[in-house]
């Protein structure tokens, strides 16, 4: 069905070992070997997670031009992907947040993490403490995030032809100003109360902090009265 409407398949891949055990023990192959057997790899495939790769299975994602997505703070208490090796084969790799019941929705919480969580699993055995980078990390969130999602040409970049999907961030702050290195300070800094403006399509959707296109105050009062009436608070 989803190549006949030409949109995207997702599954959460290789998230836990006995995960990957299970398929294993029901159809005698690793979960990417057993879909591609089924012929659903492709393209417009988003393996979620992709934490526990054989190497036969790093091969057929990158035949097949599968696309993946981390969720680092989800991630971090049950393995470290081997990202560097996937992005050094031109293997799409992302970031996601799997969630607001894993930490909340903030890539500049997991893209935190997901630094440290890098350095410490990969740089510190291979000694090398820039294993990866603030640039590497961003192009992980902004440039792949737009190649899984087909959007390459559209996405990604303030140029001419491609979306108006902009945010604003209030760098007169305390904690982010003055700064040596916009792009460190960026990615070490920021948390996602420092976006005060975003822009999709070219029209503002929040403003100031302020949502534009939801009652806000509604929304959260009903949230708080059923809380309420079912005794979670």
């Amino acid at each position: 069905m989803a190549k006949k409407h030409h949109t995207f398949l997702e599954a959460h891949m290789n998230e836990y070992p006995a995960e990957v055990q299970g398929i294993i023990d029901r159809t005698g192959q690793h979960p990417y070997e057993f879909l591609e057997s089924l012929d659903v790899l492709g393209p417009r495939f988003i393996g979620a997670h992709s934490i526990f790769l054989t190497s036969h299975e790093k091969s057929i994602i990158q035949k097949h031009h599968v696309k993946i997505c981390h969720c680092p703070f989800s991630n971090a208490g049950k393995g470290v992907p081997d990202t560097p090796e996937l992005l050094d084969h031109h293997i799409p790799a992302g970031i996601g947040t799997d969630g607001a019941a894993h930490g909340g929705l903030s890539l500049w919480n997991e893209m935190k993490i997901f630094r440290s969580v890098m350095n410490l699993r990969h740089g510190v055995q291979k000694h090398i403490p820039n294993i990866m980078p603030s640039k590497r990390i961003f192009d992980m969130t902004i440039t792949n995030g737009a190649q899984i999602l087909n959007e390459q040409g559209s996405l990604g970049k303030i140029k001419a032809g491609y979306k108006a999907d902009l945010i604003g961030i209030n760098i007169n702050q305390p904690h982010l100003y003055p700064s040596g290195n916009w792009q460190n300070t960026l990615l070490e800094s920021v948390n996602a109360n420092d976006v005060t403006e975003m822009i999709i399509g070219g029209k503002f959707i929040m403003r100031n902090r302020e949502v534009l296109t939801l009652d806000q105050e509604r929304i959260m009062f009903e949230a708080r009265k059923w809380s309420e009436e079912n005794g979670f608070i």
